[in-house]
């Protein structure tokens, strides 16, 4: 089988994980040949197992849907990077990728099996933070076409299907969902590194961390606003790892709460375990989340997990709170409160790090990978891959 898959992005998340992990773990003696394509930017972080790379940035200019007049040359040269690498299955990671490739093999002279891979609830994304009718109206209509044109629509989570199905008219017959998965082992080994970082940090406090984009829908003003509160009450640091816009502002607010020596903005780490694991909490602040594979990688570390309640990865991922606490989200008061609550029971604490090991070994990387393979096999047998599975 040969596998071509776009990926247009330049920083480093959960779906880049989710690629690095796919190229890591697919049996190569059934995915026999593998094509990565993508900004240049992004193969720095891309261990190099494919057979060919292909830099996107010069071809496919965009990472997110701008205009009709700004997509119709992408999906043009999604046509061509089809045509020239002639894969058995084209995969689009994310929502514009998913979407370059799904429409862009209608028009190619080599006609692939299509999945687009959505990472997320989109619909949340669009009601924050897009405005006007007609953005709208061509939201709906390019993401909505997307889905019906694929193959198959490949998701990490039931939110993140119903979404699709329910907003974008995304066919769930042809919608699958895989889970995200993780290599215990493996972030278990990682997780023993030094950390640096932390050094003027108290000690004797028990830590609280984060590890996301700095960036306005991830929320991490949120956990900033509750880890305020908790100070006069129940004393404790931050680890804050990762970058992004809103890290200035995030540092800014701290100086002015006076609390630099007991918050560490760490930037971006490629190794985050270790800050993970020294964690007496992991706190997970989303708007909204088509999985939150750091609290999942927190589980495996065996730091116990608390999330805020959005749509729509956290409940899935925690089980509906039988694998960590969830609190509601956009709410201060009551984040502060969930981690006050955990900080005062460490018997809690030992049994959610418990369970979300368990947990962590049940969303095994090879069970992922293995969903994706069995998805490709499965379009591929099909005389007729429109009829597929339950969403």
């Amino acid at each position: 089988m040969r596998l071509l898959i776009l990926h247009q992005a330049t920083v480093f998340g959960g779906a880049e994980r989710t690629t690095l992990n796919l190229l890591s773990h697919l049996n190569r003696s059934i995915v026999t040949h593998i094509t990565l394509a993508a900004p240049a930017a992004l193969r720095a972080f891309m261990p190099e197992v494919y057979d060919d790379f292909v830099d996107t940035a010069p071809l496919i200019r965009h990472g997110w849907f701008g205009s009709r007049e700004s997509f119709k040359p992408d999906i043009e040269a999604g046509t061509m990077l089809i045509d020239e690498v002639r894969p058995d299955i084209a995969l689009g990671m994310m929502h514009y990728s998913g979407a370059v490739i799904a429409l862009g093999a209608r028009r190619a002279h080599h006609r692939p099996r299509t999945a687009a891979s959505f990472r997320g609830p989109i619909s949340e994304y669009i009601r924050r933070y897009e405005r006007g009718f007609g953005r709208l109206l061509f939201l709906r209509l390019v993401i909505g076409l997307a889905a019906r044109a694929a193959d198959r629509i490949l998701v990490p989570s039931q939110g993140t299907a119903d979404d699709t199905c329910r907003h974008f008219l995304g066919p769930r017959a042809r919608t699958l969902v895989i889970p995200n998965g993780i290599d215990g082992v493996e972030v278990q080994v990682a997780s023993r590194e030094p950390v640096v970082g932390l050094e003027h940090l108290p000690p004797d406090l028990p830590m609280l961390c984060v590890a996301a984009r700095l960036s306005r829908e991830k929320d991490v003003d949120l956990l900033i606003e509750a880890f305020r509160r908790l100070q006069p009450t129940h004393p404790c640091t931050l680890a804050v790892v990762g970058d992004g816009p809103e890290r200035s502002i995030l540092e800014q607010r701290i100086r002015d709460w006076d609390l630099g020596d007991r918050v560490a903005f760490v930037g971006h780490r490629e190794n985050v375990f270790p800050y993970m694991r020294k964690a007496d909490i992991y706190v997970h602040t989303c708007q909204f989340e088509g999985f939150g594979y750091t609290m999942l990688e927190a589980m495996a570390c065996g730091t116990p997990v608390l999330a805020t309640d959005c749509p729509s990865g956290p409940r899935e991922v925690l089980g509906a709170g039988r694998f960590g606490v969830l609190v509601a989200p956009s709410d201060a008061g009551a984040l502060s409160s969930g981690i006050a609550g955990l900080l005062a029971d460490p018997g809690r604490r030992e049994r959610l790090s418990t369970l979300g090991m368990e947990r962590a070994e049940d969303l095994s990387l090879a069970r992922m990978a293995e969903g994706y393979q069995n998805a490709f096999l499965d379009m591929l047998r099909r005389r007729h891959p429109r009829s597929a599975g339950k969403a």
